[in-house]
């Protein structure tokens, strides 16, 4: 176990080195005299996985998520901020070792009105990720990687999209608490830590655009269902300023659905591996 660990915590080390030395060559020209940090904002997001096997080793994979943020009369769930559709196709050789690949449609609704604003504006993502599961006795261990390219641009009318990039590394376990394994039936703690980098020409004083904490509890209900909820604690730079920071509390539950669309015939016993 010291070796699977010791090599969890090299990983981990060798990415952020990676992740350092990218964006150490963008240019780093200007920085404020101190830093800021905002006033925190509340959310709600509420997120849909679902995956659906189509051969041995194929898969679809498809999201939905509907998220809230605050506004001036209520926290957590004021106004909608953005649905977010995310769908791949999925390649898993083993029960160690994933890969996706696939397009995201994200819809951002504004918050600033006027008629210099538009209401809506659209983010398109290609994205892909790599997925490492180091199988335990007791427990699960998540790596993963996830490389997204979007196209971004602000509300204001007549502005044009920019293309960037985003690199997103997270730990992840799931700990099962009232079974001896992770089963039916078994509620598991789940802690979870994500960084979320950012590159591209608009990117100079601000690659560090999210790191997420959100430790959870989830319940495995069958094979096909399960559910997690989560209390998120982001912090970030925005993309403003280099020196001014965003902090949010984000309220995060989650449904997780695994089909088989295969023939009868097809199946084998175990449609998915519990993640």
């Amino acid at each position: 176990m010291y070796m699977k660990f010791n090599g969890s915590i090299k990983f981990s080390l060798f990415f952020v080195f990676i992740a350092s030395f990218v964006f150490s060559q963008e240019d780093n020209t200007s920085f404020p005299d101190q830093s800021i940090l905002n006033a925190p904002e509340t959310l709600t997001w509420i997120n849909s996985y679902g995956t659906f096997r189509l051969s041995e080793k194929w898969f679809w994979h498809g999201e939905l998520h509907y998220r809230m943020r605050e506004n001036d009369s209520r926290n957590f769930i004021g106004d909608v901020a953005q649905v977010y559709n995310r769908h791949g196709i999925q390649y898993i050789p083993n029960k160690s070792f994933k890969f996706t690949l696939g397009g995201v449609l994200r819809v951002d609704f504004g918050d600033q009105s006027g008629d210099a604003f538009e209401k809506i504006r659209l983010e398109p993502r290609i994205w892909h990720e790599y997925q490492w599961i180091m199988p335990y006795e007791r427990f699960r261990i998540y790596h993963r990687i996830r490389i997204e390219h979007r196209w971004k641009k602000s509300f204001q009318k007549g502005s044009e999209y920019v293309f960037g990039n985003r690199w997103r590394y997270k730990f992840m376990m799931k700990i099962p608490l009232n079974k001896p394994k992770l089963q039916p039936g078994a509620f598991y703690f789940n802690p979870d830590v994500e960084l979320i980098m950012q590159s591209g020409k608009s990117i100079v004083d601000n690659p560090i655009e999210d790191l997420r904490f959100y430790p959870g509890i989830g319940y495995i209900a069958s094979p096909r269902v399960s559910y997690s909820a989560n209390m998120m604690y982001t912090t970030g730079q925005s993309g403003i300023d280099g020196g001014i920071y965003r902090e949010r509390w984000i309220f995060k539950f989650n449904v997780y659905i695994n089909l088989d669309l295969r023939k009868f015939d097809d199946k084998i016993p175990e449609t998915r591996f519990y993640d």
